[in-house]
């Protein structure tokens, strides 16, 4: 009886002890999901596979899985879940062992095979040639559609979605708690959209293994998110989704209120500022962070009323954008409210904010001389706002820039003016700004 060979190659310069030793894909896997403390039927429940694929992923037992191609993907979730590398697992898998026995030798098999091909006739030489294309024909043609249905079953099987962190159901978060990081598994490139409970709609693309990752805001309390998946090319969602509840505990003092009036949820805006407005605790500065999908940041501060009111708004570029509004109290309480809003711009849109110290503006929207900003100008008082609206270009003369605030379509512009006299600048729909001769 012949030697047993071991199941993981063996390198070059290692003893055969030492591979002897080296755990399996399967060992790797029970011994990540024993040390995580999780049971087959727990991990089976979070992932949405079947506990028997589970079993036999553990045991490399082939004959339990399903076609090579899924059982990949479903090791890939397995393996990401348990904490382990997904493509270096998929890359050590072994696919259905090989029959055992001796395989004749070529020469032997060349010998044999033409000595019984010299012993028939001729006729029957030409049968068997056929037999042998037709088979062949035929064998091409099942290739051909098996690839075919492994396609459609592609394109037409809903995409999957996980999240495999946290693993809990529930996460009991600290006081102050203001994101927290999830991560998962879908089809590739697949669209990953979350949704919350206090109205935020997050978006990212899984990568090319499947994986994704996305901050969720969270808000004093419980919020509760949920996952969905877009399939890239079709535009399917997926046929269930992934949830997690966040419970961030309430601290010990009483949070303030904030009603936000404006924006509401999922408001569209176009060619201007975000409108703000909102109740809170009288006299109390008003924390705004705005933050989009590709990891754009804009911060501001308002301050509300005697009535605890509180009115304004903030420029932002274009783009989904969730806002999260934060009051803290004398005692360190802290309240918190987000909305999502989508801004865009079909021209050119400029606002003009006076600094530390006044000076005097000319403008021209698209040519013309503005109608509110008078043929002598106007003068910009400190912390005074005016936005002028074009179609592709507006001209701004005056005194001096370097003491002005500007914004392009919702972008701060910075080091405008040389602070040496008067200069003048054009601001282009494209988004540049450069110097202009118009007086």
């Amino acid at each position: 009886m012949s030697d047993q060979l071991p199941l993981t190659p063996q390198e070059p310069g290692v003893s055969e002890d030492v591979a002897q030793q080296a755990p399996s894909i399967g060992d790797r896997l029970r011994q990540a999901r024993e040390r995580r403390g999780v049971s087959i039927a727990e991990a089976s429940a979070t992932l949405k596979i079947r506990a028997p694929i589970l079993e036999a992923f553990e045991r490399e037992d082939h004959a339990q899985l399903p076609p090579r191609v899924y059982a990949l993907g479903q090791l890939r979730t397995y393996a990401a879940y348990l904490g382990l590398d997904p493509a270096t697992v998929a890359a050590g898998w072994q696919g259905p062992p090989a029959p055992e026995g001796p395989a004749p030798t070529p020469l032997q098999s060349a010998t044999s095979t033409f000595e019984r091909f010299a012993a028939l006739r001729p006729s029957v030489i030409r049968s068997t040639r056929g037999l042998l294309a037709i088979g062949g024909l035929g064998l091409a043609v099942l290739a051909i559609s098996g690839f075919m249905v492994l396609q459609l079953l592609r394109f037409i099987l809903p995409p999957s979605i996980a999240i495999t962190y946290p693993i809990e159901a529930v996460s009991n978060l600290e006081p102050g708690t203001l994101s927290y990081e999830i991560k998962g598994t879908a089809d590739a490139r697949a669209s990953i959209v979350i949704n919350t409970s206090a109205g935020a709609q997050l978006t990212t693309q899984a990568d090319e293994s499947g994986l994704w990752s996305l901050i969720v805001p969270l808000g004093t309390g419980r919020t509760e998110i949920v996952a969905n998946s877009v399939k890239p090319g079709t535009g399917g969602g997926s046929s269930t989704t992934a949830e997690r509840v966040f419970v961030v505990a309430l601290p010990d003092k009483v949070a303030p209120e904030i009603t936000v009036t404006q924006p509401s949820a999922n408001l569209a805006i176009v060619d201007g500022d975000v409108p703000i407005s909102l109740v809170t605790t009288p006299n109390s500065e008003v924390a705004i962070t705005a933050t989009d999908t590709a990891g754009g940041l804009v911060a501001s501060t308002l301050t509300s009323d005697t009535t605890g009111a509180v009115t304004g708004g903030i420029a932002l570029p274009a783009g989904r954008w969730t806002l999260s509004f934060s009051v803290t109290t004398a005692d360190g309480a802290l309240g918190q409210a987000t909305r999502t809003v989508d801004v865009s711009f079909s021209g050119v849109t400029v606002s003009v904010t006076g600094g530390t110290s006044s000076t005097w503006i000319r403008v021209w929207v698209d040519g013309q001389l503005d109608p509110t900003i008078s043929v002598s100008g106007k003068i910009m008082a400190p912390g005074a706002r005016l936005i002028f609206t074009g179609a592709k270009r507006i001209d701004i003369r005056s005194g001096d820039p370097s003491a002005l605030l500007f914004t392009l379509n919702g972008r701060t512009i910075s080091e405008i003016g040389s602070g040496t006299g008067a200069e003048t600048y054009a601001f282009l729909s494209t988004g540049k700004v450069q110097k202009s001769s118009r007086r």
